[in-house]
């Protein structure tokens, strides 16, 4: 019996802020998109490309139908429905804007010809899908919890490194070339995530695991001693406590053995990282909301 075949593809609500005092609605719209090839409305999305990463996809996807550039907050349900080629499995996130977000700007273009951004009501209203519903219902949910405005921090070990008997001073060690390919690969993944501050370690290996990606949005590397493997819990929490308490989004790079310290500080589980693997935390008013794994 030969397998279904299943087609991934990713996308987002994507919400802001809304103007004016009424009080029927909360104050946030969401963002629609009208297909002209289905004559339908719906969420953004789009397909995974080859080696792409789901959470590139969804961001790469809707600004692509859109114009609207994002960063991904909480995770929502998965959708999966079926078509011509096979099945399709949806993953969706919440995001939100990171640069202008007016419909004016919009150019038409082959997958979508036009976009509102509408109230919740309107948006049942329009959405021509069940499972565009329901995913419209989990969002809601996050709203009334005011859960769609987390703050997120990212959790990094640091990339495969070259052996501890290559090197007479620990924090000198450096990134293999796998190390160094997983530090590129991690940039598309961390912009994803609008990542704003980027922490690390002093050892060379952590540093080298963040610098392409401060590279890549003009920051400053944040070195930060506290992370290191010759630290202590007390040291951790108080590097954790001044990140959770940052608006923009961060990424800190640390060790294996601090790690545990980590999570125990942001009040998560303690998950058993690989090199170059991470956690997102999406947290709010000390809360953790929701965490998804970067492998």
């Amino acid at each position: 019996m030969a397998h279904e075949r299943i087609i991934n593809a990713a996308g987002g609500v994507v919400w802001r802020k809304r103007g004016g005092s009424g009080l029927s609605e909360p104050r946030v719209e969401l963002l629609v998109a009208h297909r002209p090839s289905y004559d339908d409305w719906t969420f953004p999305k789009g397909k995974v490309d080859p080696g792409e990463a789901l959470q590139t996809t969804a961001v790469r996807e809707i600004a692509e139908e859109t114009g609207i550039r994002v960063r991904l907050g909480v995770p929502l349900r998965q959708v999966s429905y079926p078509v011509s080629a096979g099945t399709k499995v949806v993953h969706y996130w919440s995001a939100r804007p990171v640069g202008k977000d007016d419909v004016d700007t919009f150019v038409p273009n082959k997958e979508v010809d036009e976009i509102r951004w509408v109230g919740f009501r309107e948006a049942r209203e329009l959405l021509t899908y069940e499972h565009d519903a329901k995913l419209l219902d989990t969002f809601t949910e996050l709203q009334e919890s005011k859960a769609h405005r987390s703050r997120t921090l990212i959790v990094l070990r640091h990339g495969k490194a070259a052996p501890r008997t290559d090197h007479d001073d620990d924090q000198a060690r450096s990134l293999t070339a796998v190390g160094a390919e997983r530090a590129q690969a991690l940039v598309p993944l961390l912009g994803a995530y609008g990542v704003r501050r980027v922490v690390s370690s002093p050892a060379v290996r952590c540093a080298q695991t963040v610098e392409p990606y401060a590279h890549s949005i003009s920051t400053f590397l944040e070195i930060d001693d506290r992370l290191s493997e010759d630290t202590r819990s007390a040291q951790v929490q108080r590097s954790v406590d001044a990140l959770l308490d940052r608006k923009k989004p961060v990424v800190l790079c640390s060790h294996r053995p601090t790690l545990p310290w980590v999570f125990d500080a942001i009040g998560t589980a303690v998950q058993d990282l690989a090199p170059g693997e991470a956690v997102v935390v999406h947290h709010r008013k000390g809360k953790v909301l929701a965490t998804e794994s970067l492998a």
